[in-house]
């Protein structure tokens, strides 16, 4: 007894029916090539009815031996391992049916135990690759999805989706199997809890997987955070007409950031059309090199550490004389800065006058075309980002995040193609959070 509750507890068993030999509980085998360790075990016990007819034992169920199967263990020290199960065959002679023992530890027809499973569905949530994943469980890829993907599907039947008051709306890049290889995800802005990967991001596709709840769920969401994408504009207007649209900082920032730097690379290459002529390649090497000082904050620039600066034959300079030679290459280069501070500094402040101000200035002669479309598309949209200053903590920040996590989980995985797999993998990485407690069974 004392020697059967010891190996129950080294492999974790609860049923305590199971019992283990005197001698030779534990072998060391070679199967399939690879050298494994077997424990062998023997579930017995007084059945309390026949589960066919549902006779009630009396002498009516007899012992009719034995069969044995290999059950999938955990790995102990770090050695594949299996449980030999000698399962007790029952015979009811009311009913003529024979049956085999039942344990807990095991779903029926199956040879892989529960806490195999269970492991499987918690490393799963770890950015590694299924194969791997596979392997550290002495399972085959193909089971350990199916494990993923029985898990979500009945985790999706039991939990119905339900809209938040504040929400995210991101695309992400998934499979091939989806729209264009982009699909749409959204989450609760305030919980930062997905709701929801769908396998495209077109308009009408998204009117349809939205229609699905009630206008008086729709009715009561208050805000949906968003990129410059113009459908989702369209998609908030008509199925949340309570629902107030805020465009992403980051985005905002990201569109006038990237036109000031296209803006600094087209300067930059009108000094390398004469490679021959010394002046000009140092001129070209100093715009490309300190390509981060042009984007920095203004507020932000060192003007009181000095140090020895190889583009400028070793002067001793600061960030600020480096900042004021880079401007004075091109009145373009310098109209598109300052454009670009005011807006980085209206933003600071939420300052929607100063930033519409800003927009619409007519002083704006010397700007470049990328830079003028950026301030056509926030003019397009300033209502919106209104509503991003008012609203000063709304963001896709955690949703984003959650974007670089998705790009892991695909770069370790080399890619998925079914779509499914894709988004059983991601939800499951982010329900079973490390240290949030979950329900496996």
């Amino acid at each position: 007894m004392f020697q059967n509750d010891n190996i129950r507890l080294l492999l974790n068993i609860k049923d305590t029916n199971i019992t283990f030999n005197e001698e030779n509980w534990i072998q060391e085998r070679n199967i399939k090539g690879i050298n494994v360790k077997v424990f062998t075990g023997t579930l017995t016990y007084k059945p309390k009815a026949c589960p066919k007819c549902g006779c009630v034992n009396d002498p009516s169920i007899v012992k009719d031996g034995f069969m044995t199967s290999r059950i999938t263990w955990l790995r102990q020290s770090n050695t594949p391992t299996y449980l030999e199960l000698k399962k007790q065959r029952f015979w009811c002679h009311e009913c003529d049916e024979r049956f085999i023992a039942h344990t807990s530890e095991v779903a029926r027809n199956c040879h892989i135990a529960k806490q195999v499973k269970q492991s499987v569905l918690v490393e799963a949530a770890d950015t590694i690759s299924n194969k791997d994943l596979a392997r550290r469980h002495c399972i085959s890829d193909n089971t350990s999805r199916r494990i993923i993907n029985r898990f979500m599907d009945d985790y999706f039947r039991r939990n119905r989706t339900k809209l938040a008051k504040h929400m995210c709306f991101v695309e992400i890049k998934s499979t091939k199997q989806a729209d264009n290889q982009m699909s749409f995800i959204f989450s609760n802005e305030e919980t930062h809890e997905v709701l929801g990967i769908l396998p495209t991001r077109q308009l009408y596709k998204l009117r349809e997987y939205f229609r699905q709840f009630s206008l008086k769920e729709r009715s009561a969401v208050e805000t949906i955070v968003v990129d410059m994408n113009a459908p989702y504009m369209t998609l908030v207007r008509e199925m949340f007409p309570n629902a107030k649209v805020i465009i992403d900082r980051f985005h905002i920032i990201q569109l006038i950031s990237r036109s000031l730097n296209k803006t600094r690379v087209q300067v930059m290459n009108t000094f390398n059309i004469n490679r021959n002529n010394g002046e000009d390649k140092k001129e070209y090497r100093k715009l490309k090199s300190f390509w981060k000082l042009i984007l920095k904050d203004f507020n932000e620039v060192d003007f009181i550490n000095y140090r020895k600066q190889r583009l400028f034959k070793g002067k001793m300079v600061c960030d600020m004389d480096i900042l004021d030679h880079l401007l004075s290459l091109d009145e373009d280069l310098t109209e598109n800065y300052w454009v670009y501070q005011a807006l980085l500094e209206a933003s600071k402040e939420n300052n929607i006058e100063m930033f519409h101000e800003t927009i619409t200035a007519e002083r704006h002669q010397n700007i470049s075309k990328y830079m003028q479309t950026s301030l056509n598309i926030l003019l397009k949209n300033i209502a919106f980002i209104a509503n991003t200053f008012h609203y000063k903590t709304r963001s896709n920040a955690s949703l984003e995040g959650k974007n670089n996590r998705i790009k892991v989980i695909k770069r370790v995985s080399y890619g998925y193609r079914n779509f499914f797999n894709f988004r059983n993998r991601v939800m499951i990485s982010f329900i079973l959070k490390p240290g949030k407690p979950a329900s496996l069974n």
